[in-house]
């Protein structure tokens, strides 16, 4: 008896596990077909009945991407012909094409001439400019003011830079202010990484009293 009560009760138990897999396989497929059905309905019941309400998916055109890259707090570091470093920093960065060697910055500051032996240096500040960077020049425009540690101050329209070579000039009105005294021009030029300067065009040198160069 015993023995036919356990043959009894494995084939039943059998049967429930044979029963358990083939309700398993169903629901393997069953669910996602439910889901499915339901995010269709979710999403075409509200366009059928002509609702506000639900979920609904919408199109929007997107403007043509250019390819140009841009950076923001940029930073590049060079050297002139002599070996001497120059820095220039910029808020925004902005290359038109992937492999352009031209790039367009924003709010620019840059240390410009450094000299070790005659320990001075030179900076400006400017709106905006663009950069060579093969050629190493520096275009700029919007505010441009150049600075040295001697006290001289000068601010212009534009100015072009060749950080390479050291020189810097002008073709609009400059205004200048030094320990010397004021001066007035219509262009400039800062030549030898601004040993020398030279003005043009309507030169006009307000020298302060008891004032004389070193």
């Amino acid at each position: 008896r015993l023995t036919g009560l356990s043959a009894r009760a494995a084939e039943g138990m059998a049967g429930k596990t044979a029963g358990y897999s083939f309700f398993v396989g169903i629901m393997r497929y069953a669910l996602p077909l439910v889901a499915l059905i339901l995010l269709g309905l979710i999403v075409v019941w509200p366009l059928m009945t002509g609702r506000e309400d639900g979920f609904r998916i919408t199109y929007s055109e997107m403007s043509e991407v250019d390819g140009s890259l841009k950076m923001v707090n940029a930073r590049y570091i060079g050297t002139d012909e002599r070996n001497q470093p120059f820095t220039v920093t910029a808020s925004e960065a902005n290359q038109p094409e992937p492999n352009s060697t031209v790039i367009l910055l924003q709010d620019i500051t840059a240390d410009i001439f450094m000299s070790e032996e005659a320990d001075r240096w030179y900076a400006l500040t400017a709106s905006e400019g663009v950069y060579e960077r093969t050629e190493k020049l520096l275009d700029l425009a919007g505010g441009v003011t150049i600075y040295s540690d001697e006290g001289h101050e000068l601010v212009t329209a534009t100015a072009h830079v060749d950080l390479g070579r050291g020189f810097v000039e002008g073709d609009t009105d400059v205004q200048a202010q030094g320990p010397l005294g004021l001066l007035n021009a219509g262009n400039f030029r800062l030549i030898d990484r601004g040993e020398k300067m030279f003005f043009g065009n309507r030169v006009k040198l307000v020298v302060f009293p008891g004032t004389r160069k070193n």
